[in-house]
């Protein structure tokens, strides 16, 4: 359960200065390395690929895994099914003491972290030594890994020497080069020695019976293959069908994990290590190990892969990509973003899967749903709609069910609005609120209330008709994003309608996990749409032109013929060439633009915007890649307050140093967040809604 004490551990690690840097560094290094990469290889047609195998393979895994058994069997391999972790513990004993073995040399494995092994192998007598430089590290420390594929991604070299100094019993200099040395000395005999060796798998080929390893050190093929012993432990998700198919996938887990067009190793083991250079007799333990056990870990995950709803968490290749891109994990690291074992937001829905849903309780909640997770993944697993599914089939906590109330009755929000407005008199100071007494709203000053009505549509029919989903942001605070598009497009011929009788979209209570309200608030607006039945619905926000365009036909297919006809605002006026292009370019001076998460990563519109403003005459500044979230995040900074705040110093930065003080964007949330957190600094900030930025330049024509 998400309560007090992982909210002081996530307060804490904002403070811890190591972890930060080490964090910072990790995620920094692997997006350099993984962007030099993907400019040289096909990388959509990669991801493209890796997810139709995922597709193709993950609903007939039970089909598989029994196809594998038996040409693993006939490799000369032992297979062990084991529906549960305590049966895979138990095969693993019972194979451990049968070889009489007492040294266990063990390559990273994740899956044995979730089974307990470590510590069940040293409780029955054994020594286990971990063997990747990462795991060894953690293992040394007592800790468990922060990371899928980089165990200590959290600590920086200075932890690592002095953790080693104390383990060695002598000074070890903070230098990476020479405490690989020291690794590489220090497990060598380790592997000599081992009685037996463990393994994970990264992917199992059913065809032929052959597991698939890849490392980079080259400890994962020493386990495998100096000790007489080899044990290969694989999740039920792991199975392909053909080496094709392993190749695939193959290509996209690498790039994934560590930003390289190839691994050092990648082992293919089908069965023992076997000879027939004397008289073609086969026989089998020559160098490598002369028997291989295989112990296939189902822990629910063949019930999963026959959920349509849950079946995309098991199309995760453990890349661990996606949390080198995740805000949060960037912020707190994988000790507090993380379910039992396994980190991140999809770490998150592998413990709901293996273990329970609600041992997740409230960590959903830790989840941003920026999309960058959702965005770099490479097989394309929508990781925070499943957590919200997750959060909706869980359904609101009564404070959450309250609030969801708050955005569905459409008549009490439009009355409190009102009472606030006029309340809000009291706090005002130059255009915003003066601070407010809550956490969530510490080192801000809000905009005012301005719930102005709009009009219902433009003066006459003269063309197209255009129906403007304004959102509740743009109707209580920014009405003048409204005013401008309506502006817009009406100077282009269009007949533009933004009704009185439009509800929310549901965004607040998708994310609050109530989908009963928010079928409650579509069925409201497809009856608006179908009453003005316009040719066109645009948006100006990117977050209510997901829930139109993507949630609602998944809520009632019947919808898609609306969803069909929703545009986002900039992306509409760009890719229909209404904008003419001003005589000069650069004339109008710089502006900075900042990219909102769901714009950039959802919609996946990128030079849309900054093609419009340039268009009208700017030179639009963006940030150094990777973007950074600005902290608004709606659900997710009221629950989480300091996470938020750190989204913000980070923009606040990136503002700071482009020099800008003309600020672009297209979602009324980063505006608000802009807004509040500008307003306290000297120097003074416009922040725009692009449209606004529009209509000002459609005016100086006139």
């Amino acid at each position: 359960m998400f309560g007090r004490s992982k909210k002081s551990q996530a307060r804490r690690a904002l403070r811890n200065k190591n972890l930060q840097n080490a964090l910072k560094k990790a995620s920094a290094s692997h997006f350099a390395k993984f962007e030099k990469t993907r400019a040289e290889i096909p990388w959509d047609e990669i991801k493209a690929n890796a997810r139709a195998v995922r597709e193709a393979c993950v609903p007939h895994l039970g089909a598989l895994i029994e196809r594998f058994t038996k040409e693993a069997t006939q490799a000369g391999a032992k297979v062990h099914v084991c529906a549960t972790p305590a049966e895979a513990l138990a095969a693993i004993d019972s194979i451990l003491r049968e070889k009489k073995a007492k040294l266990i040399a063990k390559s990273k494995s994740m899956v044995s972290e979730e089974i307990g092994l470590n510590p069940f192998l040293e409780e029955k007598g054994y020594t286990v030594v971990e063997t990747d430089l990462g795991e060894w590290i953690v293992q040394l420390a007592g800790e468990r890994p922060s990371h899928i594929t980089a165990p200590a991604l959290h600590k920086t070299k200075e932890e690592v020497a002095e953790l080693l100094s104390k383990h060695l019993g002598r000074p070890v200099p903070p230098d990476i080069r020479e405490m690989v040395k020291i690794a590489r000395h220090e497990l060598r005999k380790v592997f000599l020695d081992a009685d037996a060796g463990i393994s994970g798998a990264n992917l199992a080929i059913a065809e032929s019976g052959t597991l698939v390893l890849v490392s980079n050190e080259g400890n994962a093929r020493l386990v495998t293959t100096l000790p007489p012993v080899h044990i290969a432990l694989v999740t039920a998700e792991k199975f392909v069908e053909t080496m094709e198919q392993a190749t695939m996938l193959l290509k996209a887990l690498i790039t994934g994990s560590s930003g390289l067009k190839m691994t050092s190793y990648v082992s293919f083991i089908t069965g023992p290590s076997k000879t027939t250079d004397i008289e073609k007799e086969l026989v089998t333990g020559v160098h490598g190990p002369e028997d291989v056990h295989i112990v296939i870990l189902d822990n629910g995950r063949l019930d999963i892969s026959l959920d349509r709803d849950f079946e995309e968490i098991l199309y995760c290749l453990k890349c661990g990509g996606c949390m080198l891109q995740c805000p949060v994990f960037q912020a707190v690291g994988g000790h507090v973003f993380s379910g039992q074992v396994y980190p991140g937001g999809i770490g998150v829905l592998l413990t709901a899967a293996t273990r329970s849903p609600k041992e997740v309780d409230g960590l959903i909640d830790l989840c941003a749903d920026c999309k960058k997770c959702e965005a770099f993944c490479p097989v394309g697993i929508p990781t925070s709609e499943i957590l919200l599914k997750l959060k909706s089939w869980k359904g609101p906590n009564p404070l959450e069910k309250a609030l969801s109330g708050v955005f569905r009755r459409k008549a009490l929000t439009e009355a409190a609005a009102k009472a606030l407005a006029v309340l809000q008199k009291m706090w005002q100071k130059d255009g915003h609120l003066r601070r407010l007494p809550f956490s969530w709203a510490k080192g801000k000053r809000f905009p005012i209330l301005n719930p102005i009505k709009g009009r219902s549509g433009t003066e006459e029919t003269r063309g197209e008709k255009i129906y403007l989903f304004q959102g509740c942001l743009v109707k209580f605070f920014f009405p003048e994003i409204r005013d401008s598009v309506v502006k817009v497009l009406a100077r282009f011929g269009f007949d533009v309608v933004c009704p009185e009788d439009q509800s929310c979209c549901g965004a607040p209570s998708h994310h609050l996990g109530d989908s009963k309200d928010v079928r409650k608030m579509m069925a409201e607006n497809i009856r608006s749409f179908e009453k003005e039945k316009p040719d066109f619905i645009l948006t100006v926000c990117p977050t209510g032109h997901s829930i139109l365009k993507k949630l609602y036909p998944e809520f009632d297919p019947a919808t898609a013929g609306w969803a069909e006809k929703v545009h986002d605002f900039s992306q509409f006026m760009v890719r229909r060439g209404f904008l003419p292009k001003e005589e000069k370019a650069g004339g109008r001076g710089e502006v900075f633009y900042h990219y909102p998460c769901h714009y950039l990563n959802d919609l996946e519109l990128k030079d849309e915007p900054l093609g419009l403003l340039k268009d009208l005459g700017y030179e639009p500044k963006v940030e150094n890649e990777p973007t950074t979230c600005c902290g608004f995040c709606g659900v997710f900074s009221v629950k989480n307050p300091e996470i938020a705040a750190k989204f913000w110093q980070d923009k606040k930065s990136r503002i700071e140093e482009s020099g800008q003080a003309l600020i672009a964007t297209d979602c009324p949330g980063c505006i608000f967040q802009l807004k509040s957190g500008l307003a306290e600094l000297e120097k003074k900030y416009t922040v725009k809604h692009t449209a606004e930025i529009v209509a000002e330049a459609l005016d100086r024509r006139s």
